[in-house]
């Protein structure tokens, strides 16, 4: 586990501990696994593991998925456990999970208030005090606003270690999370939206050969349910034609994607052949996933750019040149030779003129 100490000196606090905590191990401390249990562990030796409590929401679980309606109230509790040679003091707290650019799935800094379901969640008690080997059971209760909207909301449940660098002022910020989904009943929307697609074409030194195209896009969970996506992006000629084969195509599934979050994609299509222009087409298809299901939805978009064969039209520009030029050189040549043919033969007949007239 990494973390990044930050300076407690003249800037404000606020600035100090949200520049701690955005790099110290927050996307790793997230169960991505259906293990049940997850710890971190240092260099010096601390370490602790957290697991959802065995009750009646369920057993083994890898995380926390409950299937709501607007006002429900949902009691549960998370398992601590010390697996460190020396005491913890743990704080524990509820916040919102959300898909960084990248397509991982994060969650909010303790700085960084909740507006979601984070807001939801209250524990029994705020800090925990284990003794080497302790475990203990944090009970909480998911409260579901009365107008909580239809859809997938994500959170997690955090636990979180802040400690002193020796006698300094810096300080670091450990954090372990399971994740928290909770479906409201009522009319699923799922939707995808594609925005600001650009291509860019590779230059080639080989005039026969093809390049590949970068296609970048922001793909945007425009709906209320979590969706896994996958993309499908065909690099083809002018107009769209499949010239000289099919259109050159990249495809796979991207990580999954919360309500409201952006992520940034950059695709490599190799195998296109440069024909002055290409049009980049992308397709994404999202299935919904989370308690029940609920569908697929999907978006298009396309774009083109440029993709001119320098190295092609260079050759094609000697091969002109060279069918001008060489035929003008020989036809000079050849008009040379005649020249010098006339004159020779003119210089004989004034040789021959001359002994004529002296004879």
């Amino acid at each position: 586990m990494s973390a990044l100490p930050h300076r407690a000196g003249p800037l404000p606090r606020r600035v100090l501990r949200r520049a701690a905590a955005a790099v110290a191990l927050l996307a790793a401390l997230i169960l991505p696994a259906p293990a049940a249990t997850a710890a971190t562990a240092t260099d010096d030796g601390i370490s602790w593991s957290v697991t959802p409590a065995d009750n009646r929401q369920g057993e083994g679980r890898a995380n926390y998925s409950y299937a709501v309606e607007p006002g429900d109230r949902v009691s549960d509790a998370l398992v601590v456990t010390n697996r460190s040679a020396a005491p913890l003091q743990l704080s524990v707290y509820g916040t919102d999970a959300f898909t960084t650019p990248s397509g991982h799935i994060d969650l909010l800094t303790a700085d960084d208030p909740a507006t979601g379901l984070g807001t939801w969640l209250t524990f029994r008690r705020g800090t925990l005090d284990l003794e080497p080997g302790e475990s203990a059971e944090v009970p909480f209760t998911l409260r579901v606003p009365d107008d909580a909207a239809p859809g997938d909301h994500s959170g997690g449940v955090v636990t979180a270690l802040t400690q002193r660098v020796g006698d300094s002022a810096l300080t670091v910020d450990r954090r372990l999370a399971l994740r928290v989904h909770a479906r409201v009943a009522g009319d699923l929307a799922p939707g995808l939206q594609i925005s600001d697609v650009s291509v860019t074409t590779d230059l080639s030194a080989n005039p026969f050969g093809t390049v590949t195209s970068t296609i970048r896009y922001e793909l945007t969970n425009s709906g209320t349910a979590r969706l896994v996506p996958t993309e499908t992006v065909a690099v083809a000629g002018p107009g769209g034609t499949a010239w000289l084969g099919d259109p050159a195509t990249a495809s796979g599934e991207l990580p999954e994607i919360l309500p409201g979050s952006t992520v940034e994609r950059v695709v490599s299509v190799p195998g296109v052949r440069p024909l002055v222009r290409t049009e980049a087409t992308v397709r994404v298809d999202g299935l919904v996933i989370g308690i029940g299901g609920g569908g697929v939805t999907s978006a298009n978009d396309a774009a083109s750019g440029w993709a001119v064969p320098w190295a092609l039209l260079g050759l094609v520009v000697l091969a002109v040149a060279a069918a001008v030029v060489v035929p003008l050189v020989r036809a000079r040549r050849s008009a040379g030779s005649r020249g010098g043919g006339d004159a020779a033969d003119a210089t004989q007949r004034d040789a021959t003129a001359g002994v004529t007239r002296q004879a």
